[in-house]
């Protein structure tokens, strides 16, 4: 059963990951030779905690779960890395204006979330319209035929189904640390990091210790 804070990160990626291999020291993943750093996965998770845990207190959640969130960022960073590799063989272009954000919304997030950093907020949001974008160019191309308002949503399934087919072509390899078997499923919880796993309907602010979690 999904915790309440899984509940809401895994809205962020849904990608599972394919992996096989071994990382090296202060990497976070390799992809098909191409390296993502911790450097970069601590930026990109901070931003997701930032969005998540707003998120989050939405819904009435109080606790965000970081080890969570940054399995998320590393399925979300190699997730891109794998459709852009699929995009280009498959001869598949989307344009920015699909997935980037405008002055407008860059502005909007500078206001909503003062403090952070906004660069690594709008990345974040658009590495994962970036993929959700391909996904549906993908589709397109395999149906032969243009998305429309009423059936995006399909196309994006359809595409992110052949994402996920394109990780048996790629080498993935993630670090150990985050606790994930090579067909993408949690050997554990949390990954190296020990907390006790909570019921959905259970309150979680007392028991996740605050350097574990999202604020």
């Amino acid at each position: 059963m999904l915790t309440r804070t899984r509940g809401v990160v895994l809205g962020l990626a849904g990608l599972s990951l394919a992996a096989c291999g071994a990382v090296h020291p202060g990497s976070a993943a390799v992809v098909d030779g191409t390296t993502i750093s911790m450097r970069t996965l601590d930026r990109t998770a901070t931003a997701y905690c930032t969005l998540t845990a707003s998120t989050a207190r939405q819904q009435g959640i109080t606790t965000v779960s970081n080890a969570d969130v940054r399995r998320q960022a590393i399925v979300g960073l190699v997730s891109l890395r794998v459709a852009r590799d699929l995009a280009t063989r498959e001869d598949v272009t989307v344009s920015p204006s699909d997935y980037e954000l405008t002055a407008s919304q860059r502005e909007q997030l500078a206001s909503t979330f003062p403090g952070s950093d906004g660069d690594d907020l709008a990345e974040a949001i658009e590495d994962s319209q970036e993929v959700s974008a391909i996904a549906v160019a993908l589709a397109e191309k395999q149906a032969n035929q243009q998305a429309t308002t009423e059936n995006e949503a399909q196309f994006a399934e359809l595409g992110q189904n052949e994402i996920l087919k394109a990780f048996a072509d790629s080498d993935v390899s993630f670090a150990p640390r985050f606790g994930l078997a090579p067909d993408g499923t949690q050997r554990s919880a949390t990954g190296s990091i020990s907390v006790t796993p909570v019921d959905l309907e259970a309150p979680v602010d007392e028991e996740l210790p605050s350097a574990l979690r999202c604020s």
